[in-house]
């Protein structure tokens, strides 16, 4: 009797516990092999080249999860906005250009990945060590692979249903969670904050605000952004080949001002690194904007998609009790732009997916029935002259909510530091103390040490650690239902042009 109850009792105690071992969990997209590997030839030794470099990667913690494995082709990664093409490549330009992006994704992972690799003094070119010798034969061998591999229909029919991004929810955690009735409170919580969110927020300056300003640097003779996009190549798919420089000439013309009211250390902006202990930290000294290029779909038209990212040091915790404060901070601010060049849409998120707000511009009109359990925050959107005007991002101090979106003139802005624009990839290959790199985010995609307590209560709503800071490209923004900041389709959801 005694043996029963001690087994009911640890059956109790690991279901109790289960949860708690569940939040902290992460989707980790593991590396895949090709059919190839043993091959005697050119081809095998490929394919096996790929294996031993994911092993080795795997064995140092130092896989990228910013995109997806596609099961089979470890040359190929995909994305949210590639996989929606999947039904759409049945000519072989179309599929050719659609391979030629996954690799392209594959080989930029590729390239953080070497970098972080464990280096060994004094290493031979051409050996495990080399990097740049590693990264070229990531080249060679993918680019030989790919050919064999899709010489036929079959195998590419058999690409097409593998390409898949799997969404950032996970199931077990609903379950055990009770979902359809945790969400319900997990709704009211998220309406009551829309509701606040809508009375603080205006398209005027703060009044009263003591602010710390940031300044992009070069933000003057700025080219037309209508030539930028129009000179631009676009592949099979529509989807526009932007040259280094053009690339930085788009972000310089809308690079916006950051305008923070500021208390305390916690509301500078800053540049993430490595301490040597080991832990991540903002310097402060350093005020960076991370860009990334991203693109959606709207009707029928690829638009291209600029993000700027910033870091805080934390959203400082009011008391112990304080389940949304923590270790690092920060926000995405991104412009989708039309076929033109001009704005479009504005959105924001909190760097953990978390506060997901979206302003249209005028030319769009937001849908009578959005198809979201959870609805989405929308706001209106100042008009901005970007040729003689900055858009203004003000955040609050703590929190770092946006509360006011408007424009402020190029020739006249008051005091302000200078922010430097800086690549996203950046952040996949810090420097750390001993001399190797390091990303600033673990293989779970999350940023080590920004853990929230709410982890421990909306975990029933399988985002993995709801309030972390996370990857660009694994953040859920709803906690009831299923939404994406990278969603394709998102802009189509929400709204229509306005005629």
């Amino acid at each position: 009797m005694s043996k029963l109850r001690s087994a009911v009792l640890k059956r109790t105690c690991v279901l109790a516990l289960l949860p708690l071992l569940l939040f902290g969990c992460a989707i980790i997209p593991a590396p895949t092999r090709s059919a190839r590997v043993g091959g005697s030839d050119a081809l095998g030794s490929c394919a096996d080249f790929f294996a031993d470099l994911d092993q080795r990667a795997a064995h140092a913690q130092v896989l990228d999860s910013g995109a997806f494995r596609v099961e089979g082709y470890p040359y190929l990664r995909v994305n949210r906005f590639l996989s929606s093409f999947r039904k759409e490549v049945g000519d072989q330009a179309a599929f050719a250009a659609w391979v030629d992006r996954m690799q392209a994704l594959d080989q930029d992972a590729r390239r953080y990945e070497i970098a972080n690799l464990p280096q060994a003094t004094g290493s031979i070119p051409g050996s495990a060590n080399d990097t740049d010798g590693l990264y070229a034969k990531v080249v060679s061998c993918g680019n030989l692979l790919k050919t064999a591999d899709f010489k036929d229909s079959q195998p590419q029919a058999a690409l097409r249903e593998r390409a898949t991004a799997p969404d950032e929810y996970m199931a077990l955690p609903r379950v055990l969670g009770l979902y359809p009735l945790t969400s319900l409170f997990v709704s009211h919580g998220v309406s009551n904050w829309h509701a606040e969110a809508r009375k603080t927020f205006s398209t005027e300056p703060p009044v009263g605000w003591q602010t710390s300003r940031y300044l992009p640097d070069k933000s003057n003779e700025l080219p037309a952004a209508r030539a930028i996009l129009a000179q631009a190549p676009r592949n099979a798919l529509g989807i526009p080949d932007y040259a280094p420089a053009a690339r930085q000439a788009l972000f310089r013309i809308y690079a916006p001002v950051w305008e923070v009211r500021a208390e305390a250390e916690y509301d500078r902006i800053g540049t993430p690194a490595w301490t040597p202990k080991d832990e991540l930290y903002i310097d402060t000294r350093q005020p960076r904007t991370y860009t990334l290029l991203s693109f959606t779909r709207f009707g029928k038209e690829i638009l291209t998609q600029l993000n700027y990212i910033i870091w805080f040091p934390a959203r400082p915790r009011e008391n112990a009790l304080d389940i949304y404060g923590g270790l690092l901070d920060g926000l995405n601010y991104r412009v989708t732009l039309d076929k033109n060049g001009e704005p479009l849409l504005y959105e924001t998120i909190h760097n953990c997916g978390c506060y997901y707000e979206a302003y249209p511009t005028r030319r769009l009109t937001v849908r009578e029935n959005i198809d979201y359990a959870e609805p989405p925050l929308i706001l209106k959107a100042p008009e901005v002259t970007h040729s003689k005007e900055f858009m203004t991002v003000a955040m609050e101090s703590r929190t770092h909510y946006v509360q006011h979106l408007y424009p402020s003139a190029r020739r006249s802005q008051p005091e302000a530091e200078t922010y430097s624009l800086v690549d996203y990839g950046e952040l996949q290959s810090l420097s750390d103390s001993s001399g190797g790199r390091k990303s600033m985010f673990s293989p779970d995609s999350l940023a080590p040490g920004s853990e929230r307590l709410e982890r421990f209560i909306l975990w029933p709503t399988g985002v993995v650690s709801p309030g972390a800071m996370r990857q660009w490209g694994r953040h859920a923004v709803a906690f009831v239902g299923e939404r994406h900041f990278d969603d394709p389709f998102s802009m189509d959801n929400m709204f229509m042009e306005t005629d």
